[in-house]
C-alpha cells in the first residue's frame, strides 16, 4: 500500500505548479519562448526556455486582463506552468515589466 501511495506523490509532484521569471524573446500561436529565464530549482541557472500555449492560457499585464498580442519581445515575464508529458504548459503569463508597446 505504501508503494502505491508514493507512486501517487510523485505523479503529484510532478504536475505541481512552478513559476518562471523571464524576457521575451518570441511568441507563437502555439509557444512562448523565453530567455534568461529563471527557474524554482536554482541549481539550473538561467537559460532559454519554451512553453506551451493555448486557448486555456490567461494573460495579465500586471493585475489587468490582455490577449496574447500583448505579449511583446523584451516584456518581462512571470509564467505558471505545469509539466505536460515533456513540455511546460503555461497556466497564467503576468507581464510584470520590460519593455511595453
Amino acid at each position: 500500500m505504501s508503494a502505491t501511495l508514493s507512486a501517487r506523490a510523485g505523479q503529484e509532484n510532478t504536475a505541481e505548479t512552478e513559476c518562471l521569471k523571464g524576457t521575451v524573446a518570441k511568441v507563437t500561436d502555439t509557444a512562448l519562448f523565453l530567455k534568461g529565464t529563471t527557474f524554482p530549482d536554482e541549481t539550473l541557472g538561467k537559460r532559454d526556455a519554451m512553453i506551451v500555449i493555448d486557448k486555456d492560457t490567461a494573460y495579465f499585464d500586471g493585475t489587468k486582463k490582455v490577449n496574447k498580442a500583448a505579449l511583446q519581445p523584451g516584456n518581462i515575464v512571470l509564467v505558471f506552468c505545469k509539466m505536460v508529458g515533456a513540455d511546460r504548459k503555461a497556466k497564467t503569463i503576468r507581464i510584470i515589466g520590460g519593455k511595453k508597446q
